[in-house]
């Protein structure tokens, strides 16, 4: 597949040099000594496949493994995403990229002091045990939400993920740390874009 890189972007999401890149970094933590267990690029590009969407029960047929090994698999693989991934792409914005990402606000979009546009999604999921209506949403099914930050160019920079459904993105914002009053962003202070106009805060359009 790796001779089609349209066919291995189709399959994966991703571009070749982008799955080797990832490759480069969690393949150490992926090796396992059995002489049976399925090659680290197997065991990534079957976890792809299932946060893609693929049903469980077909990347058991596809890759002939059973169901309790294709769980293990993607629970492992997913664990060593978070622990090598996490450090390098969740870490969130210093003062300077903020200013950066507000000036670029102003620059392409005329809005001033804006470190964000933001917006929340309800994520269909089956009701967890016993939590009674906590992620029952209006639509008569149950949700987990999604509240996530982009910048001027579309970019993902701050994401919530998992509040219950039942709440509103305003309650979420108000109790999450992308709240930009509740001092867990280095924020910066407030400032004048424009001569001779007093100072404004930051904020996010949404």
């Amino acid at each position: 597949m790796k001779t089609d890189e349209q066919m291995f972007h189709k399959y994966t999401r991703m571009t070749l040099p982008t799955f080797q890149h990832l490759m480069d970094i969690v393949n150490p933590s992926l090796m396992k000594r059995s002489p049976r267990a399925l090659e680290p690029e197997q065991r990534v590009a079957f976890t792809l496949r299932f946060l893609i969407g693929d049903k469980v029960p077909a990347l058991a047929f596809a890759y002939r493994v059973g169901l309790s090994t294709v769980h293990k698999i993607i629970k492992e693989t997913c664990d060593v995403f978070e622990r090598l991934l996490g450090p390098i792409y969740q870490r969130t914005s210093s003062r300077e990229e903020y200013l950066q990402i507000a000036e670029g606000f102003w620059t392409l979009w005329n809005f001033p002091h804006c470190l964000g546009a933001i917006d929340g999604k309800h994520v269909d999921a089956q009701c967890p045990p016993n939590s009674g209506t906590l992620y029952f949403k209006y639509h008569i099914r149950y949700s987990i939400i999604l509240l996530a930050v982009c910048d001027h160019n579309y970019q993902f920079t701050l994401v919530d993920i998992g509040s219950m459904g039942k709440n509103s993105d305003a309650g979420i914002y108000g109790n999450s740390y992308l709240n930009v009053t509740n001092e867990m962003l280095d924020i910066p202070e407030g400032t004048s874009c424009l001569s001779g106009y007093t100072s404004a805060l930051f904020f996010y359009w949404g």
